[in-house]
């Protein structure tokens, strides 16, 4: 008689405290609807914008998000493994064996949930800690990219306090010409980013983001450029590259509307953006442009999967941005791979547990008596 596999428990984790909460939430709600439940037990777990994590219990679907009363839950971790708890008078503790993260921007991309789920020892699904620091600052992602003698658009960064001290004077020592497109460092979907093509748009652009990131980018507009876009996985030891896809954008540059306002309504997030999927483009530029995809992933450091994205101008390509966990997970771009979405979502979770499970054989655990010997040595003095 066949001995049925026993089910992983897995916290589907969304929202957070983030400009992009909301994306985080059609995100995490795609990752509820397609999860194999004859393999995971999921459960869904909201960071709200209050920084409180709810339980969604028996969420299935995006129209129980609106139904379903949510219960606030502590984490932890004792003898027995990591779990959550709901708090109240009727507490109910569930172990998890990993964790689907699926937050865009702020406190859930950045490195700090993962830290936190390190510290309690649950397995999830995003880069480290060490790659999504790394890829959540276009600044130093650009600076470690363009080390290694890969292009980046040229630019500057800027710090909050010295706009704020003198915004004149930051304009005045700004090398980049315009026109010029200004960035938060920090955040991602198009939010905070502006063309400026005067100085008077410069100067307001810049106090703008400088109230919404301690770190403002500036950097070159270039012209004639198209956009393209590819996922990057790790899985069972191989790394791969997706499709290529080339966004449509109505606006000059790829906005947040153009990523989650237009197109299909349907899928909802990035699933709806237009685009071109294949691209098509010829096969020397596809493979130069997955060939760096698969570079870029090595050098940030990445597990998992993340989306890359690129400009191609004159013949030159320019690596624009890393995403650790990108919107709508990328399933689009694996599904033009072959890979369904639910394929997509255990491979993640599987590989997760494995990368975990490696981690865990390499901790040191190192004895002395250093402990005792200065304890000894206060009570003698």
């Amino acid at each position: 008689m066949a001995v049925n596999k026993k089910k992983n428990k897995v916290a589907v984790m969304f929202g957070g405290v983030s400009p992009e909460h909301e994306v985080s939430v059609i995100t995490g709600l795609q990752v509820v609807e397609n999860i194999d439940r004859k393999v995971f037990t999921p459960y869904a777990i909201l960071l709200n914008k209050q920084g409180i994590f709810e339980y969604y219990k028996g969420l299935k679907n995006r129209r129980g998000y609106v139904k379903i009363k949510p219960n606030a839950v502590n984490f932890g971790r004792d003898k027995k493994g990591s779990f959550f708890q709901t708090t109240g008078l009727l507490k109910e503790k569930i172990y998890i064996d990993a964790a689907y993260l699926a937050f865009h921007g702020g406190n859930g991309e950045s490195g700090q949930l993962q830290g936190f789920l390190e510290t309690l020892d649950i397995p999830y699904t995003s880069p480290n800690v060490e790659s999504s620091v790394i890829t959540m600052n276009k600044v130093i992602t650009k600076q470690i990219l363009s080390s290694n003698g890969i292009s980046t658009v040229e630019g500057v960064s800027v710090r909050d306090e010295d706009i704020k001290k003198n915004v004149d004077e930051v304009i005045k020592n700004t090398k980049i010409k315009l026109p010029a497109i200004i960035k938060p460092a920090h955040l991602g979907s198009s939010i905070g980013i502006n063309i400026a093509k005067t100085k008077v748009e410069l100067k307001k652009y810049l106090l703008e983001a400088s109230h919404i990131d301690p770190e403002i980018l500036i950097e070159k507009l270039i012209s004639n450029f198209e956009e393209y876009n590819i996922s990057v996985r790790r899985i069972k030891g191989k790394i791969g590259a997706s499709e290529v896809e080339r966004p449509i954008s109505k606006d000059q540059i790829l906005s947040f509307t153009d990523k989650y306002q237009r197109g299909g309504k349907k899928s909802g997030g990035m699933a709806s953006l237009s685009r071109e999927l294949p691209a098509k483009i010829d096969k020397i530029l596809e493979e130069k442009l997955k060939k760096l995809a698969v570079e870029v992933f090595r050098l940030i450091r990445a597990k998992g999967m993340i989306r890359i994205d690129f400009m191609v101008s004159a013949d030159k390509i320019y690596v624009t941005e890393v995403n650790p966990i990108p919107g709508s997970m990328s399933y689009y771009l694996w599904e033009a791979s072959g890979v369904s979405f639910r394929e997509q979502i255990t491979d993640l979770i599987d590989q997760a547990i494995a990368d975990f499970s490696e981690k865990q054989s390499k901790r040191v655990d190192y004895r002395s008596d250093i402990v005792e010997k200065f304890i000894t040595h206060n009570i003698d003095h």
